[in-house]
Formats: structure tokens, sequence, C-alpha cells
């Protein structure tokens, strides 16, 4: 079904806000990306339900983004409407006790940090990880000492179909190493359940994260975070490092030479730079170890 030719009109109508042939280079992490046709930042679900009709109606594909921090987005942009959660979506409740309420818009760190000011641990090690809670629920993001799965109690979700809000029990999803049965589905919030304990010590704690992280991340480059998921029992970035690729260059695109599983953009690199070098990656870890790496980040777009 080909989208109504007038579908601009439309929703530039309903969301007066909406940005058109937008570069999503200005909303992703490694700051590389062709346009979308729409960009919109729904603040409430009654917001994103009136979008995802309108565009349901004009037969025009939406896609979510969270903050843009595990996602390449090829040089030909998106067509359809590109949308990124705001507003309610940003918000963080105590509901007293361990529990938190997390909206998907609400980044990581953020998250973490606010959790310790009201002496709740046990997200500690999630200080280190770029992006927000929607997108973290869907890959399961996390580190060695802690996935985000380990957290959740239960999560809100937004049926594509009815558009109706579904709430679904932890024992309902199926997490895996980066990765869950979540994909696809529209994430509204979460709810985590935490450890309650010395504020002084979890802030101790955070800051030990916070300080790793600097010494051994690339975190004031553009990138989009680790770039391969860890083959089992072994370390994606060891395994590059030892194929003799760390610094190595396609165009303005980098293997890091502070962590080798962090592509950089370091000179105007295009997503075509970035994908040659993922393949000269894999190419040259097959040939040296005989394994296969997986990409961790995702890609949208069109060449």
């Amino acid at each position: 079904m080909s989208p109504n030719r007038d579908w601009r009109r439309t929703l530039a109508r309903a969301f007066p806000e909406a940005k058109f042939d937008e570069p999503l280079s200005r909303h992703t992490t490694f700051r590389i990306g062709g346009p979308a046709d729409c960009y919109v930042e729904p603040r409430a679900v009654a917001a994103l339900i009136g979008l995802l009709r309108a565009a349901r109606e004009n037969a025009v594909p939406v896609l979510l983004i969270g903050w843009g921090s595990n996602l390449l987005v090829r040089d030909g942009g998106v067509r359809g409407v590109v949308a990124r959660l705001r507003g309610e979506f940003e918000a963080v409740e105590f509901l007293g006790g361990r529990r938190v309420r997390a909206g998907a818009g609400v980044r990581l760190p953020q998250l973490v940090a606010l959790c310790a000011e009201k002496g709740l641990g046990g997200c500690e090690p999630l200080v280190g990880v770029p992006g927000s809670v929607g997108g973290a629920l869907i890959m399961n993001a996390g580190t060695r000492d802690c996935e985000i799965a380990a957290l959740v109690r239960e999560v809100e979700t937004l049926d594509s179909e009815s558009l109706e809000v579904v709430r679904l029990a932890r024992e309902q999803i199926r997490f895996r190493y980066r990765g869950s049965d979540l994909e696809g589905r529209i994430i509204l919030a979460c709810l985590l359940e935490l450890k309650p304990g010395d504020k002084g010590d979890i802030m101790m704690r955070v800051q030990g994260h916070q300080k790793d992280r600097f010494q051994t991340q690339p975190i004031h480059t553009y990138n989009v975070g680790s770039t391969f998921k860890n083959p089992p029992g072994r370390f994606a970035a060891k395994l590059i490092e030892e194929a003799g690729l760390k610094g190595t260059q396609c165009g303005g695109a980098r293997v890091s030479p502070l962590h080798a599983n962090f592509i950089e953009n370091f000179a105007h690199a295009k997503a075509r730079d970035v994908l040659d070098l993922v393949r000269r990656i894999q190419d040259q870890v097959k040939a040296v170890h005989g394994l296969d790496l997986e990409l961790e980040m995702k890609v949208v777009g069109e060449p």
C-alpha cells in the first residue's frame, strides 16, 4: 500500500512541530544519517496514538528511536516518520519501597543518578550504558556486571493494532544476551525493582563505574557504544585488537584507538564509511580467529 500523496500536509496539520526532511545526524550519537521524511517528538501517550493512527490512515511507516545511541542511519535517510518519545516519556516516578517507574525516553545514566539520590541501588553499572530505557529493554542492555532484565518487573507497551496499553509481567518477556522478544513492540515505560541501600555507598559505586568508563571508552567522541556483540566466552574488542585493527580507518570512520569495539566518527564520516569498516573488521576477525562478529548496533534507512 503506497503512502497518501498528501500525507505530509496531513501530519503537518496534526503536528505543527513536525520537521520535514530532517537530517537524522542531528539525532544520533554517531552524528551520521540522512534525512527523515518527517521527524516528530510525541510528548504524551495520546499524541503518540494520534501519530500512529494518522500514519496508519495514510499508509506511512513509523520508526521509533531512542536517544540514537545504538543506531546507524544510512546516508539515504529514512522514508516515512521517525519519532522520539519525549515529555511524559522522560519521567521517573518513585513508587515507594523498591519500585521505580521509568518512561521509555529516560536516559539510563540519568535514571541511575536519580535512583542513587533516593538510596536505591542495583542498577549502578548501567550508568555507563548510553541510550534510553525503551531501547535498553528491547536489546537487554547492560554490562558484564548487570543487564536491565535483572531489574524489570513489568513493561508497559502500546499494542500496534488496537493502540491500547498492554502491561507485560516479567514472566511474559523472554530476555537474552543483547536482545528480547520486545523487539518490534512499542515501549512506553517499565517498572523496576531495585535494592535500598546507603546513599553514599551507592553513589560511590556509581562514580566507580563512571571512572572505569572514562578510562576505557571513548566517551568524548561520536560513536554508538559497542559496535559488535561479544561472541560466547570471548570479547569482541580483544578479537579486533588481536586482528591488528585498532586505529584502522575507512573514510571518516575509525576503530577507536582506546577501545577496539567502538567505531568513531572522527572526520565527518558517512554511513558507508562505517559499513565499509564493519565489513573489514568482520572479514579480518573471521580470517584470524575463525569467528563471526554480529552487530550490536542497529542499521536503518536507505543507501
